[in-house]
């Protein structure tokens, strides 16, 4: 069932009716006629080519930043002092020139002239992702070999930052040590890989490079991109292969984005610098050893990054491949979508509705209607008879706060207007012997692909692009860019359209980014896109998971490839919240997931088949989804400096839980529920319908719950609340909080005042954080220094708590003087005596609620200021009955279900005398119906169910719940 342009007479009552169908059976998707490709692009299984080993040391010779090594297959592998904590590996096999480094991800060093690039790669110059660098070669003299060298079996060479390369000469193989002790060791040397034949159900890889590391025991690998696995990939094998699956829920290893990282919890991060298809073998085959191969690869490059934890890894690999530049301070608020808005009317009554009831929005997205629809992609003009007039319509929202996002396609339908066009003017992909190839098997009809690679192609969109900018869209929608059908046969200007697909969306991305840079340069870019590689947060890409069922498996998988991502270098990942496609109405499941995605990089609910504007839910569940979203808004200050440490250090906005840990740390394993959203908060999502508690792991030193105050000792798992009202946010014991008054637009921020939360404790008698703003839109502002950084430094101690602030910088429309409420948290009592700048403050300059034990310091402040609380008396009293959940009862493979029966799951804390023993079903009426063992052991567990009763036999349809421990799940019988 589909749901199209909801009347909100009719919102209730529709609602109901597509309650009864809470998990729809049918999937439907975003294509003409709810029609799948008729053939999968993604089906065929890949074989991997037949390893060919290397070959062993024969002689070397040292540059002034370099080393190369001669092994006795002909084979050379040369090794780059690169910058500080960063090597590169270069592997060159036997009669391959040793060409100078060609990168779609890597960013020139300063200073550096590129030099002469291959032929093959001149297409990439011009969209500025190539990077070309010469080597620093030593005199003569340098290059010559010792007598004890030659006989030496190992070799050493010190690097920058106090890392040593340690060579083994037989068996050829490369060791990184740092002054902590060893961090990487190859397996072997780089090899070669020689093609196998193909199979009827298979692909044969086309052979390539390849090469081997060892894992340590208990070593924890993450990154390698969208992927809806565990935080920790170790045990899996990965393609390196951009797809698109429609519906995907988690547990799917391949999604929309892949990426050629892999980093370690002991301290490195492995980045393999090649666009090429592949895999990442990460102990799958060989437990104790992590393979990458690179398809067709003649020679293979890649680079160690190493840290003293993930902060300082990103920060240099994001240095190495760009960060990502500021977004438009809009792009923080609500963006509400949905496949999709048809008309201008229909856009104006979704942003009066969204006010009317109490929500806030920044921007609403024109799915592929605003052109004409499934059949007009490539059109990138506007249907006239749906949108009228579109300036006026983006003038008209404009001035309501909202921007407006328009979505594009790199495929032309051959039924669109600009066919022939792109066709005849070689705008796209072709066939061996040059003519337009035709996508037969696109999802809304026959199509042709765009050659983004294309000088031509590429100012032929931008042409469109520049035109809708000047009628006022603010931002964009690039979807479908893996590309989602990509036929192997198709040519493009830069090579068959395997080889060049995992650049396609890189490229695609890089003409927005030029196109501003030209002509729009004050302006900062908002792209939504689906596909990537790495290096794309340079290109101001905002990208989300694809298509993900509408499921709480679905939901389930987000925290996981958010942090994935993140742990790549790419800090705005986001999902459709609410789910895009193929379940029904479950109000619970959109409630939570509004909270998880309110406390997000990104907040966008979209969907198809329901409705995914908040205000058709009904009562309590749209006052939750309310509550989080503004929550979101009143945290406009804390999230935008969020978004500057990203621009400036590579920090995601959403964190892994070990983010600032140190290598060798033994840690618990990576939580794939929770995560940081940056420094100061602990977002733990509630992932399991029905669940009202849940277990929490929390770092070191104490936490504070956001909604209650209450304090959680760290170094432990405690059980927190999760009511329907919201999800649980933990603070930072020592965190300042930088928050602002609710307003329903980002339009409407006032940076004039500040509402500054402080959470002083014992546990952290100093703290620290600094708070960006500027003009919010100003793509120049930090090249021109045209911001503000707010320092608020802290000091707790028995006897007495400071603040300290100061200011510093300034940016156009920066106002002379901010009002500032302090906003200090868990004080049992008013201080003694509050001194400002040394001098008492009177009565009216503070205040203190004792219900909800807040004391508020306000002032005037300039420049700086300091604030003195004497004989503050704090509860930190931590909860007493925090004791962690011992058995976590979660959703199930699916709530509705026929003969098949369905899986339940749950998960033991630990095992012990309190464990419970059994599950137990209860139809409608209460009565246990059927009483199923549980498994004592510690960890997650699958219980399968087949929906028939004690004596085996099928229970009737209807309405059951599976409980134990006092928690309880809601199943739906349905045969």
């Amino acid at each position: 069932m589909k749901v199209r342009n909801l009347a909100p007479a009719s919102a209730t009552a529709l609602l109901a009716v597509l309650s009864l169908c809470l998990f729809s059976s049918a999937a439907q998707a975003q294509r003409a006629e709810n029609g799948r490709p008729t053939s999968d692009p993604f089906g065929r299984r890949m074989e991997p080519a037949r390893a060919v080993p290397g070959g062993r040391y024969k002689s070397h010779l040292q540059g002034v930043n370099y080393f190369q090594i001669l092994a006795t297959d002909g084979s050379t592998l040369r090794i780059t002092d690169w910058q500080t904590g960063i090597l590169k590996v270069d592997y060159f096999p036997a009669g391959h020139a040793l060409l100078p480094d060609s990168s779609i991800s890597v960013m020139p060093i300063a200073g550096e002239k590129p030099g002469p690039v291959p032929e093959k790669t001149k297409y990439m110059q011009r969209d500025g992702l190539v990077c070309v660098l010469p080597l620093r070669t030593a005199s003569r003299a340098s290059l010559r070999r010792t007598a004890a060298e030659a006989a030496a079996p190992l070799l050493h060479f010190n690097m920058a930052g106090g890392l040593v390369v340690e060579v083994q000469k037989n068996p050829l193989q490369v060791r990184l040590i740092g002054t902590d002790g060893t961090r990487l060791v190859e397996a072997a040397s780089p090899f070669r890989r020689a093609a196998v034949l193909p199979t009827a159900a298979t692909v044969s890889a086309a052979g390539g490079a390849g090469v081997r590391f060892s894992l340590a025991p208990g070593e924890q690998l993450y990154g390698t991109g969208s992927r809806a696995l565990p935080v920790d990939r170790r045990g899996y094998r990965l393609e390196l292969y951009n797809q698109a699956h429609y519906g995907s829920q988690n547990n799917e290893p391949n999604l929309n984005i892949t990426l050629p990282t892999v980093l370690s919890s002991r301290g490195y991060m492995l980045f393999f610098d090649n666009h090429a298809p592949g895999y990442l073998d990460l102990g799958k085959t060989e437990k104790d050893v992590l393979e990458y191969g690179g398809e067709g690869l003649t020679s293979l490059s890649y680079f160690v990054i190493t840290g003293r934890n993930q902060a300082e890894i990103l920060s240099r690999y994001t240095a190495l491949t760009g960060r990502q530049p500021l977004p438009p301070r809009w792009a923080l608020g609500l963006i509400q979508s949905r496949f999709g808005y048809k008309t201008d009317v229909e856009m104006q009554n979704v942003a009066s509705r969204m006010r009317h009831e109490g929500f806030p929005l920044d921007a609403l997205v024109l799915d592929l209607y605003w052109f004409g629809g499934t059949k007009k992609q490539g059109d990138l003009s506007w249907d006239k008879a749906g949108f009228p007039d579109p300036a006026g319509m983006m003038s008209s929202l404009n001035k309501q706060g909202v921007k407006t996002i328009l979505i594009s396609e790199p495929y032309v339908m051959r039924t669109s207007r600009n066919d022939s066009t792109v066709r005849t003017r070689g705008l796209v992909g072709t066939t061996a012997a040059g003519r337009p190839f035709t996508v037969s098997s696109f999802w809304a009809g026959p199509a042709s692909i765009l050659d983004v690679f294309k000088p031509a192609a590429r100012d032929w969109l931008w042409d469109y692009y520049r035109t809708l900018h000047d009628q006022g869209a603010a931002g964009w929608w690039s979807d479908l860019g893996e590309p989602e059908n990509h036929p192997e046969a198709m040519q493009h200007v830069a090579g068959s359209a395997r080889a060049v697909h995992n650049a396609y969306g890189q490229s695609w991305a890089s003409i927005f980014t030029e196109g501003y840079a030209r002509d729009f340069p004050q302006e900062r870019v908002f792209n939504l896109a689906r596909s990537g590689w790495a290096g794309m947060q340079r290109n101001s890409v905002f990208p989300w998971s694809g298509d993900i069922n509408r499921s709480w498996s679905g939901y389930r998988a987000q925290v996981p490839v958010m942090v994935g991502m993140g742990q790549g270098g790419v800090g705005y990942m986001h999902s459709d919240a609410g789910g895009f496609c193929v379940g029904g109405i479950d109000p619970e499941l959109y409630t939570r997931w509004l909270q998880m995605a309110s406390l997000c990089p990104i907040l966008r609910p979209h969907g198809e088949g329901v409705p995914p504007e908040p205000y058709y839910y009904p009562e309590p569940y749209k006052s939750s989804v309310r509550a989080a979203v503004r929550l979101r808004y009143q945290l406009l200050p804390y999230l935008y400096t969020l978004a500057w440490q990203n621009a400036t250090t590579g920090a995601p906005l959403a964190r892994a839980m070990d983010f600032d840990a140190s290598p060798h740390k033994e840690l618990s394993k990576a939580s794939s529920d929770q995560y940081l959203l940056g420094p100061n908060l602990l977002v733990a999502p509630v992932l399991n319908p029905s669940q009202r508690r849940r277990n929490v792991v929390l770092p070191g030193g104490n936490w504070i719950d956001f909604h209650t105050n209450q304090t959680y000792a760290g170094n432990c798992t405690a059980s927190v609340p999760a009511p329907l009202a919201h999800t649980p946010l933990l603070v930072r014991a020592g965190a300042f909080l930088p928050m602002t008054a609710y307003r329903p637009s980002t339009a409407l921020y006032r940076p004039d005042t500040l509402l500054l939360r402080y959470y002083p404790d014992p546990s952290a008698p100093e703290s620290e954080f600094r708070m960006y703003d500027d003009d919010g839109h100003s793509a120049q502002a930090l090249a021109r220094h045209q911001y503000e950084t707010l320092v608020a430094h802290g000091f707790c101690t028995p006897a007495q708590t400071d603040v300290i602030l100061s200011s510093n910088g300034e940016y156009p429309g920066q106002p002379v003087f901010r009002f500032l409420r302090l906003l200090v948290q868990r004080v049992a009592a008013p201080p003694t005596t509050i001194f400002f700048d040394e001098k008492p403050v009177p009565a009216e300059g503070y205040s203190y609620d004792p219900v909800k034990h807040e004391l508020e310091v306000h002032f005037l402040m300039n420049a700086g200021v300091a604030v003195r609380m004497s004989g503050l008396k704090l509860l930190t009293a931590s909860v007493a009955d925090a004791a962690p959940e011992i058995l976590t009862l979660e959703g199930p493979d699916s709530r509705s279900f026929g003969p098949d029966g369905t899986t339940l799951r749950y998960t033991r804390l630990s095992t012990g005398p309190a464990a419970a023993s059994f599950l137990r079903i209860r139809n409608a009426q209460g009565e246990v119906v059927r009483t199923l063992p549980l498994d004592g052991a510690a960890g997650p567990h699958a219980l399968p169910w087949n929906g028939r009763n004690e004596a085996r036999q099928p229970l009737p349809p209807g309405v059951y719940t599976a409980e134990v421990a006092g928690q309880h799940q809601r199943l739906i019988i349905t045969r």
